[in-house]
């Protein structure tokens, strides 16, 4: 046996919450030993093999019936040994038990740690409702559905201390801590996660700040997980790229908007609704690959070429702009004579996700 193998057993053994159980092991297993030396001197049709086979059957209370103790002695030790085995085993079975509930309030709690990768991290809990229904968005999602989730926060609603377990039962794990400590990323293994989504407070508006910070301390530690920030203030969708932030949006300013064009057009919301959620109908997209990784010569394609071609061969898309790098604002209802630049990306609506990459070719066709 290697070292390294002895030092790991070594290691083991010394652990504390092992010392107990192994003990117990050891002193029933000795109690086994004991047993069959005692019943194969006493029993005289039965050897010590026999012996620890009468002992096995008595611990496990199973008693097949082929030795029997016949003998003073032989039954004394049977006795002591059947009680013994059925305490053993009801020790067992508590601490089971009891490292399963420990397990069940560390996860609760938020004490323990997620040691999965390519998760989704949420951060922060402003209301379980808010919560819940992003769940629900999620199950929806073509790319987020089969992703695991756990959730990150400082506090919970109604100062609880445990999360509710018609949450607890729907994430993959909680992490309770103040976020922007690398300690507690570290704890929601936030280096390996896919995303992470930041939940504002419409009551806090200091939390869109711990949000840019902890958002920006990510994207300076691990640039590849992308972060997304909700926002109670428009102001915070300002400080996005000086932080390297992926994405945001701003709840309060989109709420009133849509308050005033459903006054101005009745109905506004309900086609927005079905924009912004994966409960059913048509979603707004934004191509993964840009124009420049087409196949083919994109050098001279235009915004009116792209909406002919998309007719002609009745794409299941429509689309409706660009988002360009160096714009402030997506291109919405661009011109139609704008010609693409190799780093643009289409704006589109779609039942799901289109790949506009591997039509590239029937596009470039349609362009004289």
């Amino acid at each position: 046996m290697s070292p390294f193998i002895i030092k790991r057993i070594q290691r083991l053994i010394q652990r504390r919450e092992l010392q107990y159980p192994l003990t117990l092991i050891t002193i029933l297993f000795g109690m086994i030993l004991i047993f069959a030396l005692v019943f194969s001197m006493f029993e005289k049709e039965a050897n010590f093999v026999d012996g620890l086979w009468t002992a096995y059957i008595t611990v496990t209370t199973i008693g097949y019936g082929d030795f029997s103790a016949h003998t003073p002695a032989g039954r004394i030790i049977t006795i002591l040994t059947s009680l013994f085995g059925i305490g053993c085993f009801a020790v067992f079975t508590g601490i089971i038990v009891e490292k399963a509930l420990q397990r069940r309030m560390k996860k609760m709690k938020g004490e323990g740690t997620f040691t999965g990768d390519g998760h989704l991290v949420i951060v922060n809990v402003p209301s379980y409702e808010e919560i819940q229904e992003l769940l629900k968005e999620l199950d929806l999602s073509p790319d987020f559905k089969d992703i695991r989730r756990v959730i990150l926060t400082d506090t919970l609603p109604d100062g609880d201390k445990e999360i509710p377990g018609m949450l607890s039962s729907k994430v993959d794990g909680f992490i309770r801590g103040l976020p922007s400590t690398m300690e507690t990323l570290d704890r929601a293994n936030v280096s390996k996660s896919k995303a992470c989504l930041f939940m504002s407070s419409a009551t806090d508006a200091k939390l869109d700040d711990t949000n840019t910070l902890t958002a920006g301390l990510i994207e300076k530690n691990w640039p590849q997980v992308v972060t997304i920030i909700s926002c109670s203030r428009a102001a915070t969708l300002k400080n996005l790229k000086a932080f390297n932030i992926d994405g945001g949006i701003n709840a309060t300013d989109l709420n009133v908007g849509l308050l005033v064009q459903e006054l101005e057009d009745p109905g506004v919301f309900e086609v927005y609704s079905q924009l912004s959620s994966n409960t059913g109908g048509s979603q707004m997209y934004i191509s993964r690959t840009p124009v420049g990784n087409w196949e083919g010569d994109t050098s001279q394609l235009t915004v009116g070429q792209i909406k002919l071609a998309a007719v002609r061969l009745d794409f299941p898309a429509v689309f409706i702009g660009v988002k360009r790098e160096s714009e402030e604002k997506i291109l919405l209802n661009a011109r139609n004579d704008l010609q693409l630049i190799t780093t643009d990306r289409l704006v589109y609506m779609a039942k799901q996700r289109f790949e506009w990459r591997f039509r590239s070719h029937e596009i470039l066709e349609q362009k004289d």
